[in-house]
């Protein structure tokens, strides 16, 4: 069912379009009058980490929103007047609602008379759960992501008192947190482009009333992990935020969900440390990085240390492993091993010519999926509900010929969204993704490459074009929740708007990205709206027309950021600047002017003055 949100506070004339699953008659509810607070926060005496989160949250935000500050109060106390119920407490186990009926990641938003229910399925603190084994992506265990921060910090409030909490894991249940920043934005028009307070749009009003009907519901994409915020674009737009602001930001954009991890586990560290046996060491090229993967010892070293981290026996350092899924991937090189055995199995790889000359191919996918599917053949003795979790990567991108993989090998194919302008790797990327979806049955999630032309331009000391694609973000990230895949890893984030909208559609596919775009500019440029919007959309034109990615000098500022180009989107930013008719409007101006387009200029200038 479609409805309308209606709300008495002035957002530019907007009212949010949504639909959801379930829903009942609308109730209306005040929560603050008059610059007065009409309703009183509630939660357990005892709050689950989530719950006291989102308690704060909606506690500052609606003070942004409208200067009153609603009282946080627990269960145990004596309260009238309206209440919003933050997370399970008495007060909702009396309504026969509790956190444990929720599937991971699901939540809800409940109108009742004089009362509104914010809850989902969270994750307990309790010593048990913080034992839980688990290494992310990066390589970074499970309590580590439970970060600690000073709330006043993050929320641009230095000169209070500090305030530490600890915030729920990234991939810790925390659907009481997903229903607050729902209702913030469905229902306050709040929206977060950044971590920073400049970043955030804040409707003002003296008197808040919420209308609409419940929204019962879960992400979309279950697994959504992009973390970033240190390239030189991003840095500048996002007004330098420090880490606890970066690390609220995270959950406010509901970075985490269900616990998956794949990434190279075979390389130096842990070949010299975990398997160092000098039976199956690579001989050649890889000796050192690389092991013998036809080697029948290893496969069994392997096959056990992935079993006892799924009995909760250990994960040694260096290892990615997370829930259900042990990551079994070799080093981001090609120095196989050289020996007899393996060279043999290479030459029958080999013959596999599909993605010939690109960066995904297949001249090695018989070779690293036939360790892989051993691996897994071994686990899946004795631990038939787990997953062994593999990249389709580089020269083993396709899936093997001539192998039917275990149904316990989770894969995660290794796509370059980046290259959507670009139609010969993207369709080639294309192939690939269609061949491993195609098997419903098998968990699939996705390495999502977000990091051209940012990552070799910062790695070799130059400024590039950047590229803007909503379009492929949009058409991308739809396409992978119709076709099953239960996730992504999002690898490099190079700018604020393209980041903020992968991020929405990835939880909630529904999301239209024009509407969304021009949201953005309005909300946040205000007056200057037009020309910003017009400088954004100029530079993905250009780079749809040239259908290429700027990672390189001459492919930046040759191909795309010709000197006409490059007049006409600096007369877009210095329209935009005279257009600011507010302090705010002018700082964020500002982020992009200095951000992009001086980034840009920079960049031309240096490679005009070597060209010459």
């Amino acid at each position: 069912m479609t409805f309308l949100i209606l709300m008495t506070i002035p957002m530019l004339g907007l009212f949010l379009n949504i639909s959801v699953a379930e829903s009942k008659g609308s109730t209306d509810l005040t929560l603050v009058t008059d610059g007065k607070p009409s309703a009183t926060i509630i939660v357990a005496e005892n709050p689950t980490p989530a719950a006291k989160l989102a308690a704060l949250e909606l506690q500052y935000h609606i003070e942004k929103i409208t200067g009153a500050i609603l009282p946080i109060r627990t269960d145990a106390d004596v309260v009238t007047g309206s209440r919003i119920l933050v997370g399970e407490s008495a007060y909702t186990r009396r309504l026969g609602i509790r956190s444990s009926d929720f599937d991971p990641q699901e939540y809800l938003i409940q109108f009742l008379p004089d009362t509104l229910i914010l809850i989902g399925r969270d994750w307990e603190d309790t010593e048990e759960n913080r034992r839980e084994l688990g290494s992310s992506t990066y390589g970074q265990s499970l309590a580590s992501l439970r970060h600690r921060i000073d709330y006043h910090k993050a929320t641009g409030r230095d000169m209070q008192n500090p305030m530490p909490i600890a915030l729920p894991g990234l991939f810790d249940d925390q659907g009481t947190c997903y229903a607050t920043y729902a209702f913030l934005e469905q229902f306050c028009g709040i929206r977060w482009y950044g971590p920073t307070e400049l970043n955030v749009v804040f409707p003002t009003a003296r008197t808040l009333t919420v209308h609409g009907s419940d929204v019962r519901r879960s992400s979309d994409l279950k697994h959504r992990h992009g973390i970033g915020g240190g390239w030189p674009i991003l840095k500048v737009q996002w007004n330098y935020p420090n880490g606890d602001e970066l690390n609220l930001y995270w959950r406010r954009m509901r970075v985490g969900g269900e616990k998956w991890a794949g990434n190279h586990t075979i390389w130096t560290q842990t070949v010299r440390s975990i398997f160092n046996d000098p039976e199956y060491q690579a001989v050649g090229r890889g000796k050192g990085s690389q092991l013998c993967y036809t080697h029948p010892r290893l496969i069994q070293k392997v096959a056990q240390v992935a079993r006892d981290f799924f009995d909760g026996r250990g994960l040694p350092e260096g290892l990615k492993a997370m829930g259900d899924y042990f990551a079994v991937v070799p080093d981001d090189n090609a120095s196989w091993c050289e020996c007899d055995r393996c060279q043999e199995v290479l030459a029958i790889s080999r013959q596999d010519e599909r993605g010939k000359g690109f960066f995904s191919n297949a001249s090695n996918s018989y070779y690293v999926f036939r360790f892989v599917n051993e691996v897994a053949k071994e686990v899946r003795k004795t631990h038939p509900d787990k997953f062994i979790a593999a990249l389709a990567y580089a020269s083993y991108a396709y899936p093997p010929k001539g192998l039917e993989l275990e149904p316990n090998v989770s894969i995660a194919p290794c796509l370059q969204i980046c290259y959507g302008y670009d139609k010969a790797v993207f369709e080639n990327d294309l192939a690939l993704y269609r061949l491993w979806v195609a098997d419903r049955e098998r968990p699939i999630y996705l390495w999502n490459y977000f990091h051209h032309p940012m990552e070799p331009a910062v790695i070799g000391g130059w400024n590039c074009f950047p590229c803007f694609m909503p379009d492929v973000i949009s058409q991308e990230v739809k396409r992978y929740h119709k076709d099953g895949v239960r996730g992504v890893f999002l690898c490099g984030i190079g700018q604020q708007l393209d980041y903020y909208l992968y991020m929405q559609t990835a939880f909630d596919v529904r999301t239209d990205y024009q509407e969304l775009v021009d949201e953005f500019f309005s909300c946040y440029f205000g007056a200057a709206s037009e020309p910003m919007k017009r400088f954004y959309y100029r530079i993905s034109d250009i780079n749809r027309t040239e259908g290429i990615v700027g990672t390189s000098p001459e492919a930046s500022w040759r191909r795309l950021g010709t000197s006409e180009r490059m007049s006409e989107l600096e007369r877009d930013i210095e329209e935009a600047v005279q257009l600011a008719s507010t302090e705010l409007e002018r700082k964020r101006v500002d982020t992009w002017k200095v951000g992009v387009w001086e980034y840009m200029k920079a960049g031309f200038d240096q490679f005009t003055a070597q060209t010459r």
